[in-house]
């Protein structure tokens, strides 16, 4: 799937605790998603946002793979961030599947600003059916 679709119809979260704005493609081995980060963000601190909403963002590009299924973090490996985006700046975030074994999948998630890469990340996140 390629285009943009209401939010509601890829992750469980509701607002205020929707971290991706845009779902620019989502099919069985990628997801990219999109997020200018609001001033009422519910993790902004000092008008920027901090790891925990970076890791909010990676999971839920990565929920839009399952759509609209109960997941779960099982394990976060890796985690890497170079710089932290401020309000108002847009995140482009991809996520690729790395193995996938029933409703279990590890994927490699990176996180650009103006195309610059600032965070990577391997999450484990398995979907309850």
């Amino acid at each position: 799937m390629k285009g943009e679709r209401n939010i509601a119809d890829f992750i469980p979260q509701r607002p205020p605790f929707v971290f991706i704005d845009t779902v620019d493609e989502v099919n069985e081995q990628l997801a990219r998603t999109r997020f200018t980060i609001p001033a009422a963000c519910p993790l902004v601190e000092d008008d920027i946002l901090p790891l925990a909403g970076l890791m909010e963002n990676a999971a839920q590009t990565c929920a839009t793979r399952a759509g609209n299924k109960i997941g779960y973090i099982g394990a976060i490996k890796q985690m890497e961030v170079t710089s932290f985006p401020h309000v108002g700046q847009t995140l482009t975030t991809e996520a690729k599947v790395v193995q996938e074994v029933l409703n279990i999948s590890l994927m490699e998630v990176k996180t650009y600003l103006e195309g610059q890469l600032i965070a990577t990340t391997v999450l484990k996140i398995a979907t309850i059916e």
